[in-house]
């Protein structure tokens, strides 16, 4: 075997034991990775503050202030979210937590009727079980997956250690992280220190870049979800707008699984409300794919729709939602190495 082989074999072998320590640490050190998504949210406004020049001579702000700064500006942009979103929120979910077993319900007696109609058709009994079962499977998946969402989202707000340790992990990750950065270059050899600065200053952009794309889209999706259930008259709009945003980070069949509730929902009233519903989530889709997504991530994952699928099955068997949404971004980071080690090399 040349030593060619056993260089390649030498990076598989590296590239599979770092995925393996990915899929055992996840669940132990989330509130880390969710302050490194806090620290990438926040870094273009840590950066902008910095560069702010006050007085005659323009003095520039420690980065330490400007992170701090930049946490009062969240805090205070939380507290008006909180005063004027967050409390009807709260109120409605509760409404609708309360709600759901019997919504289930009905979902499931629609089923029936439905059944009983295919049955008038005299089509085969299989064909018959089968969108009995579909419906109901779908009623009770999307109203489950709504409610685990959500309930994790406050899950984690009513968690006082993760309130702590997240916005302390993201302070040290914004002040620190070309510190951090060197400490973690000077592991490697000399010769290779220019090529890990490289991939770790690639991946930082990549993610970064995905990270806030990713939390514009799901804002403006959310706003537009709630706008339209209200305008439409559909119960629990921000809940259903919540669940929007929150779906949103799941490539392909997120924006599916986020208004199938709502579809359910207007049925519920009437067809035709349901059918006006349908017709929105479309509009919707149509307008993020054309307009929405081009203008605001670009081409920052490139990945091909084969390789987020796979992803995104990957993610769903090991992680469930979470690792569904975290799918994408680790394929992409998995992608900056492939490129690094191999296609850089072999040019």
């Amino acid at each position: 075997m040349s030593f060619k082989s056993y260089d390649t074999w030498f990076k598989i072998s590296i590239l599979a034991l770092g995925f393996y320590i990915i899929i055992k640490v996840m669940p132990i050190y989330f509130p880390i990775i969710l302050a490194m998504i806090l620290a990438f949210i926040l870094n273009p406004l840590v950066n902008y503050i910095t560069s702010i020049g006050f007085g005659v001579k323009k003095r520039h702000i420690g980065r330490g202030i400007s992170v701090i700064c930049a946490f009062l500006i969240l805090i205070l942009f939380l507290l008006l979210v909180g005063t004027f979103v967050l409390l009807p929120f709260i109120h409605e979910f509760d409404k609708f937590i309360v709600d759901l077993p019997n919504l289930i319900s009905k979902i499931q007696n629609i089923a029936i009727k439905i059944q009983q109609r295919a049955q008038l058709l005299d089509l085969p009994a299989n064909i018959n079980t089968f969108i009995e079962q579909a419906i109901t499977s779908a009623a009770s998946f999307s109203a489950d997956l709504a409610k685990r969402i959500l309930q994790a989202v406050f899950g984690f707000a009513s968690s006082i250690v993760e309130l702590v340790v997240v916005p302390v992990l993201a302070y040290y990750f914004l002040k620190d992280w070309s510190i951090l950065k060197d400490k973690i270059v000077s592991l490697f050899t000399v010769e290779s220190r220019g090529k890990v600065r490289k991939i770790i200053e690639e991946m930082s952009l990549v993610i970064s870049a995905y990270i806030r794309g990713q939390v514009i889209i799901s804002i403006i999706i959310g706003i537009f979800v709630f706008s339209g259930m209200y305008l439409l008259g559909v119960d629990y709009p921000l809940v259903l707008g919540l669940l929007a945003a929150c779906t949103e980070s799941i490539p392909i069949i997120g924006p599916i699984i986020g208004s199938v509730p709502a579809i359910m929902l207007a049925y519920l009233i009437s067809p035709t409300l349901a059918f006006k519903v349908i017709i929105f989530y479309i509009l919707v889709q149509f307008l993020e794919n054309q307009i929405v997504v081009p203008n605001i991530m670009g081409h920052t994952i490139d990945l091909h729709p084969v390789a987020i699928i796979i992803s995104l099955l990957i993610g769903s068997q090991l992680w469930g939602i979470i690792g569904m949404m975290l799918a994408v971004p680790v394929a992409a980071l998995l992608r900056v190495l492939i490129k690094q080690l191999w296609i850089t090399n072999e040019r």
